[in-house]
């Protein structure tokens, strides 16, 4: 495995996140991951720095296979978590926070200022998986959809298709 010239490699037990090319970027923000397949020493951990935008949002989605643990470095945000009895719990996440969430709750994170919100974001796994709702919703028929919500189908074939996770989005919903 190559180990990527932007990590800046001076020993296998040191990995230069921040100086790594972003994993993805838009104008909703930023991830950077160290993860097995650029740190191999990271077989069983991994840490995404997570940075969005006074614009941004992570989209709605679950980790099917491991528990995320969170700490605020930088901003404010709010994060809603639904967990397996239903309930969502929704709360602000302010610099400093540390936060958990069990393994498979889906979960979605959202900036609240105009300023960066910059998470760092730890798996124990050396390559954690998420299912994001952009990619997966559509993944069903618009008659499935329509009676597991109790909607007409019709009003699914206006929502757009997306085949791979959106991850980052530009939030379109007011802040309160």
């Amino acid at each position: 495995m190559r180990i990527p010239d932007e990590a800046h490699y001076t020993s296998p037990y040191r990995y230069s996140l921040q100086a790594s090319e972003p994993l993805l970027s838009n104008e909703g923000g930023a991830a950077r991951m160290a993860r097995q397949n650029v740190w191999p020493l990271a077989k069983h951990h991994s840490l995404y720095a997570l940075d969005l935008s006074g614009q941004g949002m992570r989209e709605p989605h679950w980790h099917p296979e491991t528990a995320e643990l969170g700490y605020v470095e930088k901003g404010r945000g709010r994060m809603s978590i639904l967990s397996s009895s239903g309930t969502v719990d929704t709360y602000i996440m302010e610099e400093g926070d540390t936060y958990f969430i069990s393994k498979a709750y889906p979960h979605h994170i959202e900036n609240l200022q105009d300023e960066d919100l910059r998470i760092l974001i730890f798996f124990d796994q050396g390559m954690p998986r998420d299912v994001g709702f952009t990619a997966s919703f559509k993944a069903y028929s618009n008659e499935v959809l329509g009676d597991v919500t109790n909607n007409d189908p019709e009003f699914f074939k206006e929502l757009s298709k997306y085949y791979s996770d959106q991850f980052i989005v530009k939030k379109i919903n007011p802040v309160d």
